[in-house]
């Protein structure tokens, strides 16, 4: 299936933030240009950038600045009323270009994580630890478990730090 790039116009049928030729410009203009280049096929190169921006949406959802600029929209970029913390209003019409170097940060460590035999949001079993908690206070009993774990995010710190004026209040959102 051919990548449907989001253009700004908040398509209906969008998978992706990024063109396999703009994640090529990036990967050369940042030192990956082999990395990026050993993938092989533009499918396989397509098959990272989507999921790249399917992460992007699902880790970011609700600590995007303003609001989707259409219900329609298949992506959560564009969007509208977005300002930095400086006053900057972010165009409803185009997509900003820390999202879209995000985009291809991730393509690739989706590349890196899959051939490592992980990938991006990697399922994980919970809870990792159980305790139990009694406590009495007269006549009344408070019985409560506590469980551990791990969430299942993976800290990606350079794509935060991309994305810190995209998101709410400038917070990166914290991953185990």
């Amino acid at each position: 299936m051919a990548l449907t790039v989001e253009t700004g116009a908040g398509l209906a049928g969008a998978d992706s933030y990024l063109s396999v030729a703009d994640a090529d410009t990036y990967h050369t203009a940042h030192g990956n240009p082999t990395t990026w280049s050993a993938i092989g096929t533009d499918a396989e190169k397509e098959e990272a950038l989507r999921l790249a921006t399917q992460y992007l949406d699902l880790a970011y959802a609700g600590q995007w600045r303003g609001a989707k600029g259409a219900q329609a929209q298949a992506l959560a970029w564009p969007r509208i009323q977005a300002e930095t913390d400086g006053g900057y209003i972010f165009s409803s019409t185009a997509l900003p270009l820390l999202l879209r170097h995000a985009t291809a940060a991730l393509a690739l460590l989706h590349v890196t994580e899959t051939a490592a035999g992980s990938s991006l949001l990697p399922d994980q079993s919970t809870p990792a630890s159980v305790e139990r908690e009694k406590v009495a206070v007269g006549s009344i009993e408070i019985d409560t478990t506590y469980t551990g774990g791990n969430a299942p995010f993976k800290k990606y710190s350079m794509v935060d730090l991309m994305l810190r004026a995209l998101t709410l209040s400038g917070n990166t959102i914290e991953r185990a």
